[in-house]
Order: structure tokens, then C-alpha cells, then sequence
């Protein structure tokens, strides 16, 4: 889903690299494979990404040098939701995620998503192995809470928001990027809770302009 912005910001010259996140293990596992060499690096995770970027931040803050949230949420899941998500692993296990997509993708997108969008996406979706996706699943459901990190991450971050976001609704990311000693909100017109799929040439700038500032 990262291809259009990795190509835009390779193209500014940036080194961009989208690993793909096992289908098993905790977050903390998946930040400790990505945190191998010394460089120090730039975070940008969307959604269930944000989720181990907060967990890149947590395990070794002398590494990021800024980080970029997308569509995401530093809280863990409340109860209710755990309790979802042990009905979504239920359901995909029985049922796979081809019964699962019709009902996910209308809170993915934003009305005005085009039709090749979804489509594109579902096509990523429906590859996907079921045990992978559990895996996710599982891992987004046992996540720490990092609220109280909040006031602790002192470099530039940028949160992305998509206006239709139905996910994380804008008035959610606008409240925690305030938490943030040096945050900056990207509200992303026309976009629910996915604009790498969306709009990634609106993506790829407003990262490239937040770039232009990071040491």
C-alpha cells in the first residue's frame, strides 16, 4: 500500500523502506527487528504501523529522529474492543477475511474513494494469509497503552488525519498531536483512514514539507 509514497520520497532522494510486519509476535518483537543497525530514522506507521512506531520510540528514543502517525491512536483498546477483536480472529479463522472485507471497508474509506482504490486494497486484503492477519489482530488487541509516552517524545511529529477517518476520528488525533511537545496536524481533506491508498501524492508532500525540517 506504501509503493506510490516509498516512489515519491525515493525520488526526493530519501531512503524509504516499507518491511512488512510478521503475521506473529508481540509489537515489541516486531520494533526489535526493526531497530537493527545504528542509523537513526523516521517512523511511519499507519494505523497498526503507528502502533510499533510508538514502540520503536519506547525501545530506543536515541534512534528516531521524527516520527510520522497515520490514522492512528496512542491508547490501548478498551475492553469492548479486545472483546471485538477476539470476535474478528474468531470470524476469520471460520469464515476467512473474504467475509470480513465487505463489512471492513466502508469504515476504511472516505465516501468519495474511487471505486479502483478499494478494489486495490481488497486485492492486498484477500492475499494475505488468515494466520497473518491473525496475528495482527492479536497484536493490535495486547499493544501497551502509550498515552503517558505523550509528553515524553520531544522530536518533531507529524500526525496525519483523514477528515472522514471513521477509525480514528479527526477530533481523536487532533486531541493527542496537542499532547505532543512538538507536534504538527495534517488534516487530509476527502480521506478516511487510509491515505497511503487515498491520496498518496498529498501524503508523500506533506511528508517531504515535515522532512524539510528534521535535523
Amino acid at each position: 500500500m506504501w509503493d506510490e509514497v516509498r516512489a515519491r520520497l525515493e525520488d526526493a532522494g530519501l531512503e524509504a523502506d516499507a518491511p512488512d510486519l510478521p503475521g506473529e509476535g508481540a509489537i515489541a518483537e516486531w520494533a526489535d527487528g526493526l531497530l537493527e543497525g545504528d542509523d537513526r530514522i523516521v517512523p511511519v506507521g499507519s494505523s497498526l504501523g503507528g502502533y510499533a512506531a510508538f514502540e520503536l520510540w519506547r525501545r530506543a528514543p536515541e534512534r528516531i529522529a521524527a516520527l510520522a502517525l497515520v490514522g492512528t491512536r496512542p491508547g490501548a483498546d478498551a475492553d469492548d474492543v479486545r472483546e471485538a477483536r477476539d470476535k474478528t480472529v474468531a470470524y476469520l479463522r471460520d469464515e476467512g477475511v473474504e467475509g470480513l472485507w465487505p463489512g471492513l471497508a466502508p469504515r476504511l474509506f472516505a465516501p468519495t474513494t474511487t471505486p479502483e482504490v478499494v478494489q486495490r486494497a481488497e486485492e492486498i486484503a484477500l492475499a494475505q494469509p488468515v494466520e497473518r492477519l491473525v496475528g495482527q489482530v492479536l497484536a493490535m488487541r495486547d499493544r501497551p497503552d502509550s498515552t503517558a509516552l505523550l509528553p515524553e517524545i520531544s522530536v518533531p511529529v507529524l500526525v496525519v488525519a483523514g477528515a472522514e477517518d471513521q477509525v480514528v476520528p479527526l477530533a481523536e488525533a487532533r486531541a493527542f498531536a496537542s499532547a505532543l511537545p512538538n507536534a504538527e496536524l495534517a488534516r487530509l481533506d476527502g480521506t478516511g483512514h487510509l491515505p497511503a491508498f487515498e491520496w498518496p501524492a498529498e501524503l508523500a508532500r506533506r511528508l517531504l514539507r515535515f522532512l524539510e525540517d528534521v535535523p
